[in-house]
Formats: structure tokens, C-alpha cells, sequence
């Protein structure tokens, strides 16, 4: 049986920089995983967050980058996400990123609460 596809939320990356118990539950994946997908948008919400934080993002986007392939939010994904954000009264980047999990027909990968009960989500 064909493992499914994996897509990772920002949530997902910052525990697995951060070395935290969920971060090694998502390193499993990204060790096991042949390909892991990543929607554009929680490039946005990485870098901001490190930066905010005053660190350097660059080292963390970059491997985001070489380790998982970049998703795209297109004309498809974010008119979808108007619904799905409406249905599941998710904020629109979640929105957006649940959205784009759902389309490619992958497995969101993530930790917050936000998606807690949405089918074709795992929790970590």
C-alpha cells in the first residue's frame, strides 16, 4: 500500500526546529517520508516568525526548500479556500493550507488545535 502524501504546515516545521517531543515526531516523518510537500504561504509564516524573533530565517527556509517541495496557492486552492474557511471557520491561511492539503489529495501534517478533528489531518 502506497504511503500517503504528506503536506506540512508552518506548525509542523517550527517543532521540528525547534527539537521539541512533537518536532521528533515530525522528524520521523521527514526521515521516512520520500516526498514531503509544503504550501508557499508557510514560507511567509516561517520567515516572520524568526524574524520577529530577531534570528535569521534563511538556514530553516532553505532546507524547508531542498527537503519538500513548495506548493503553490493558485486560482484553484484559493477559491476553495473561501469555503473551506467559511465550512470550518478556520482562519485564512489555515484556510488556505488545509485547502491545499485537500486538492493534492495529501495528509496535513500539523499541530494546531485549529484542524483538531479534520479529516485527512494528523496531529502530531
Amino acid at each position: 500500500m502506497r504511503e500517503s502524501m504528506k503536506i506540512f504546515d508552518s506548525f509542523a516545521w517550527i517543532e521540528y526546529f525547534a527539537g521539541t517531543e512533537r518536532g521528533r515526531k515530525v522528524k520521523n516523518i521527514v526521515d521516512d517520508a520520500e516526498i514531503i510537500y509544503t504550501p508557499s504561504i508557510c514560507l511567509t509564516e516561517i520567515k516572520a516568525k524568526y524574524l520577529s524573533e530577531g534570528r535569521d530565517p534563511t538556514e530553516r527556509v532553505d532546507f524547508m526548500e531542498r527537503r519538500s517541495i513548495i506548493i503553490s496557492i493558485d486560482k484553484e486552492v484559493a477559491l476553495k479556500a473561501a469555503e473551506v474557511k467559511t465550512e470550518h471557520k478556520l482562519h485564512t491561511i489555515d484556510a488556505l493550507i488545509y485547502t491545499t492539503a485537500s486538492v493534492k489529495g495529501g495528509e496535513l501534517v500539523t499541530g494546531d488545535v485549529h484542524f483538531k478533528g479534520l479529516p485527512n489531518v494528523t496531529m502530531i
